[in-house]
């Protein structure tokens, strides 16, 4: 369990707001193996990839009324909210094994990938310290 990414947003500065997309925009885009060392192990990763992005991007309106993203990220990372959107429930891909190689999750590296180039950002290794989990 945590407390979701945006959970202390009043005392956050716009930029810090910021750098919580991008860095759930880092999480979605990193490769398996990094999504899967960057998570505690008491969490179920495919849920907490997903979940982190989505926390994250509620906090997009706000950046775009500050200016801090321009509309084509706005655009991408709506595509990417989109996709994860119609995640299938079905359970075919909460098996963390899934991250390595289904369709579905390179999908969203890809559309990650993209929003990131899209803020002039890099794909790197996500920095996942603003979050505090609970076991």
């Amino acid at each position: 369990m945590r407390l979701p990414a945006f959970y202390p947003c009043m005392t956050m500065t716009p930029e810090q707001k910021l750098q919580t997309v991008i860095e759930s925009l880092r999480l979605v885009a990193a490769p398996a193996s990094v999504q899967l060392s960057v998570l505690p192990d008491f969490v179920s990763p495919t849920d907490e990839i997903a979940t982190t992005f989505g926390d994250a991007y509620l906090l997009v309106p706000q950046l775009l009324r500050a200016g801090l993203i321009n509309s084509k990220a706005a655009e991408c990372i709506s595509r990417l909210d989109e996709w994860f959107a119609n995640m299938p429930m079905d359970g075919s891909i909460a098996d963390p094994e899934t991250l390595k190689n289904h369709a579905f999750w390179e999908t969203a590296r890809k559309l990650a990938a993209a929003t990131l180039e899209a803020l002039d950002e890099e794909v790197r290794d996500p920095n996942l310290s603003h979050i505090s989990w609970i076991e």
